[in-house]
């Protein structure tokens, strides 16, 4: 795979994977509970067990989104908590 066959691929994975993240932080924001985020983790280990993306990719995603929804930074303790979903999520 060349080198703008692969960036064409990326740049196609997210722009999918970044309003389904937003709509979910949307979502969340709107009720009191965490949505069912199984399609959405399948979304992310295709990415990136197909090598388009890394878990640092996925990471600053999600706190890209969150950022945009809540209008702050993600607290430590759900950056943690993320990152050990991501990393348990990818690890297999």
């Amino acid at each position: 795979m060349g080198s703008d066959e692969f960036k064409g691929l990326l740049k196609s994975y997210l722009t999918s994977l970044r309003p389904k993240l937003r709509a979910a932080y949307v979502a969340e924001s709107e009720s009191n509970t965490t949505r069912d985020r199984r399609w959405l983790n399948g979304f992310m280990a295709a990415g990136f067990h197909s090598g388009l993306v890394t878990l640092n990719d996925l990471k600053i995603e999600h706190l890209t989104a969150y950022r945009k929804v809540y209008g702050s930074r993600m607290p430590d303790e759900d950056v943690l908590q993320l990152e050990r979903r991501l990393t348990r999520l990818c690890g297999s």
